[in-house]
């Protein structure tokens, strides 16, 4: 059978871009992720951010956790920063499920997907998801990190991260020219289940095979990935990538 390819398109919008060296509290131009507290941006660093300039459209308090690109321009009395607001995208939060508690498909159902970035911050696993969206989208696509708690291996926590297309999969015919690449951010809170100060969390999920950096083929693998878990730890958000900017429904 045929294997469709789609090919990624470069993006509409970069996040990351370079820093400079007026001021040495942060680094300029500092993409993180946080959560909205109280309106005010909390990076999980720990640093809080009052937007004082913004050149992009849409109110960041709004929303309960996101990925921002910011200018840092001083340090406030009492420690807070002033920052530029130069782009932000919602992220996802949700709680895992327990295996042991579910039988819902719309949990269940494990099509593929594209797992860009994977680190852990804030006490969350934090992930970078590539998905192919109808250009029409209707369908929201529906993502779950389930956390095996029939398995208790010592120092060792699994989970298997889940995607509900609603029909939106990539197929080995041409029935795919209708679709594009989104992307899309979710955070996982899990202090709640590691209690441990250092601990081995075992990912698995099913991944589009990517035949090269630009090129993702119909044809799906499953894939495990161990990381490593401290309690407390701050992993810088990986290095941003231009991308399309996602406007599909994502729950």
């Amino acid at each position: 059978m045929r294997k469709f390819i789609i090919f990624i398109v470069a993006g509409i919008v970069a996040l990351a871009a370079a820093s400079c060296d007026k001021d040495n509290t942060l680094r300029y131009n500092n993409f993180t992720m946080g959560n909205i507290v109280d309106g005010k941006f909390v990076s999980d660093q720990g640093n809080t951010f009052n937007v004082v300039e913004q050149t992009c459209s849409g109110r960041l308090d709004t929303l309960e956790r996101a990925i921002v690109l910011c200018d840092v321009l001083y340090q406030e009395e009492g420690g807070d920063y002033a920052v530029r607001l130069n782009n932000f995208q919602k992220v996802l939060a949700k709680s895992p499920v327990n295996s042991s508690e579910n039988t819902d498909e719309s949990i269940l159902t494990n099509d593929a997907l594209i797992l860009s970035d994977l680190w852990i911050s804030g006490g969350y696993i934090n992930m970078s998801l590539t998905l192919p969206v109808k250009i029409e989208n209707a369908q929201p696509h529906i993502i779950n990190l389930m956390f095996d708690d029939t398995d208790q291996t010592e120092g060792i926590y699994k989970f298997t991260l889940l995607h509900n297309a609603n029909g939106e999969v990539l197929k080995s015919d041409s029935s795919n020219n209708d679709m594009y690449l989104a992307n899309a951010y979710v955070s996982f809170p899990i202090t709640s289940i590691i209690k441990e100060e250092s601990a081995t969390i075992r990912l698995t999920w099913k991944n589009y095979k990517l035949n090269n950096q630009y090129m993702i083929s119909s044809e799906t693998i499953g894939q495990t990935y161990d990381i490593k878990y401290v309690k407390g730890a701050f992993e810088q958000v990986p290095a941003a990538k231009s991308g399309e900017v996602s406007t599909f429904s994502l729950r």
